[in-house]
């Protein structure tokens, strides 16, 4: 984990014409790492759990790729989910998980 070829993306400018709808203004033009090491990725997994906890929606859909969602979870294995995997999971105000619950994955 953390050292993958899944983890770059399109540029700002790019991503902001494809999806004008949303807000990019937080994120820097080339906002990927060129390789992100394990205790990064660690500590980016824990920066979005605190920006979740911060929102003031009680249900939020996220959609990511493995890697991230691995260490999200803060699963030793990778990767912990299937494609097309649906998750319910809780966070308390300290970032760790409550609760989680499979809803749907197809193997």
């Amino acid at each position: 984990m953390g050292d993958g070829g899944c983890d770059y993306g399109s540029r700002k400018s790019v991503i902001s014409g494809d999806f004008p709808h949303h807000d990019f203004g937080e994120l820097q033009e080339e906002w990927w790492p060129v390789r992100e090491s394990k205790a990064a990725l660690a500590k980016r997994a824990r920066r979005f759990k605190e920006y979740l906890i911060s929102r003031p929606e009680e249900h939020v859909a996220v959609v990511s790729h493995g890697r991230f969602l691995t260490a999200f979870m803060g699963s030793k294995e990778f990767c912990c989910f299937w494609n097309c995997d649906a998750r319910l999971i809780e966070l308390a105000d300290d970032c760790s998980i409550v609760d989680s619950d499979i809803l749907f994955y197809q193997s």
